[in-house]
């Protein structure tokens, strides 16, 4: 059965005693794994007990698909439920599920972590239509939500944040789920003492390695230098900068560019429109943000921030086999539009 996202944190506030199953699958492989613990936790009290907890990867199901039925199967010491835990990918566990999953019962809950998985597998299908067995997907958090994710973790260590900070943090964060759980909590670590934190505070605890390669990259694109995105786009990957870091980055980036257009429209000067964003913008990027906001019209800025949106979207769909790529492609069609004649 398919388990709409609105339903998704009532199901594990209270599980549906019908589900003898639960499928985790897509993109997010932390938000996937954060579910599965999460869940298993609701039907045991120690997921290290051998004799209530088994642990199968879909490497050792595909070959054995038996192995899946003997831990389904299996007698537990007092009386306690068992639960068996099986992660792998969609293609990986597909056989074994599908020979096993009408000899499910309510003495067992199989939690499965179906990763890198579309919801077009034949696998999210079967889950789907089978009455007891919850398919949840997981997909990369939105901006609300890890908006929200930071919100309630700093709310829940008494830490004060404002609504500018929490865009600030999700703004450099990335889209897998426990990895900006960890560095909310690094967060949540530097502040519990004083309990309030400063966007300066933010940067040391999360770094900032990566901003002057990225504002290098971004001068590149604004300044229609072709040659040098490809070299730049290498390098960052290589450092392990997350596609969708580089993308949003960009449209803040691009945010600042309308709000400076708009501020100009108002009567301002250029200077005294960029003097005036908050957060400051640092005096080192000044001149260079002047520089861009002079080759975009608040509409040009507009459709670029659509395209941007639109390239977020395509790297989160998991079609493309190199999001680098697919970003490296828009860039430089910004670049060389750039390079001809101004917008």
């Amino acid at each position: 059965m398919k388990i709409l996202s609105r339903d998704i944190a009532s199901l594990f506030k209270k599980p549906n005693s019908k589900f003898f199953a639960y499928l985790l699958h897509g993109m997010d492989a932390g938000l996937i794994d954060e579910r599965a613990k999460e869940l298993a936790l609701l039907f045991s009290d120690n997921l290290n007990d051998p004799f209530s907890v088994t642990r199968l990867t879909g490497k050792e199901v595909q070959v054995d698909p038996a192995l899946l039925a003997d831990a389904l199967n299996a007698l537990t010491l007092l009386g306690t439920m068992r639960v068996v835990l099986l992660s792998g990918t969609a293609t990986e566990l597909m056989s074994a599920i599908k020979s096993n999953i009408e000899y499910l019962h309510s003495e067992c809950r199989l939690i499965v972590s179906a990763k890198d998985s579309t919801t077009k597998h034949s696998l999210v299908t079967l889950c789907e239509k089978h009455p007891n067995v919850a398919a949840i997907a997981c997909y990369p958090d939105e901006d609300e939500q890890r908006k929200k994710l930071i919100y309630e973790t700093l709310i829940q260590n008494n830490i004060d944040v404002s609504n500018h900070l929490t865009e600030y943090i999700s703004n450099k964060l990335g889209d897998d789920r426990s990895i900006n759980r960890s560095e909310i909590e690094k967060i949540s670590l530097y502040a519990a003492k004083t309990k309030s934190i400063t966007k300066e505070e933010i940067d040391l605890v999360l770094g900032d390695n990566y901003l002057p390669i990225l504002d290098k990259l971004v001068d590149s694109v604004f300044r229609g230098k072709i040659e040098t995105i490809g070299p730049l786009l290498k390098k960052i990957r290589a450092e392990g900068i997350q596609p969708i870091v580089i993308i949003r980055y960009f449209q803040s980036h691009v945010k600042i560019l309308i709000t400076i257009g708009a501020k100009k429209q108002k009567g301002l000067s250029i200077q005294a429109a960029v003097n005036s964003i908050r957060p400051p913008i640092y005096f080192k990027r000044k001149q260079s943000v002047i520089n861009h906001s002079k080759l975009f019209s608040i509409k040009g800025c507009s459709a670029l921030m659509e395209r941007f949106m639109l390239l977020e979207g395509q790297c989160k769909m998991g079609s493309n086999p190199n999001p680098y790529s697919l970003i490296g492609q828009s860039l430089l069609g910004v670049a060389i539009k750039l390079s001809n004649h101004r917008v």
